[in-house]
């Protein structure tokens, strides 16, 4: 996704508040959030240094149709990150895959018919 009017310190704080990881940083690869333009551009994943739930769950983990814990985020894990996010700053900008939302009203009026959208669409 791309984050235009926050920082990086304050992306990475987002993310820690809604505990989730920055997908670069779990692989060991430096940075993990790259500016783009004027834009920064970030990947989030599962943070492995939270608890578990009792099926063994990070939270907002994904797991595949076998049931196979994957590294990627739900789409509520994301929800919480944007929320958190626009906490930090309401009139930021984020742009995901599925929408572009222009401040956190923009984002409360266009992110539930996100739900089950399907990418390749």
């Amino acid at each position: 996704m791309l984050i235009w009017h926050l920082s990086e310190a304050e992306i990475r704080e987002a993310a820690r508040l809604s505990r989730l990881a920055i997908w670069n940083d779990r692989y060991g690869w430096q940075g993990g959030i790259h500016p783009r333009g004027k834009a920064l551009s970030v990947r989030l994943c599962v943070d492995e240094t939270q608890p578990r739930d009792e099926e063994r769950l990070l939270p907002f983990q994904k797991r595949s149709y076998h049931g196979r814990r994957l590294p990627y985020v739900t789409w509520e894990g994301h929800r919480e990150f944007m929320r958190q996010a626009f906490k930090i700053n309401p009139d930021a900008r984020i742009k995901s895959a599925l929408a572009d939302y222009r401040g956190f009203a923009d984002f409360l009026a266009k992110h539930p018919a996100t739900r089950n959208r399907n990418l390749s669409v």
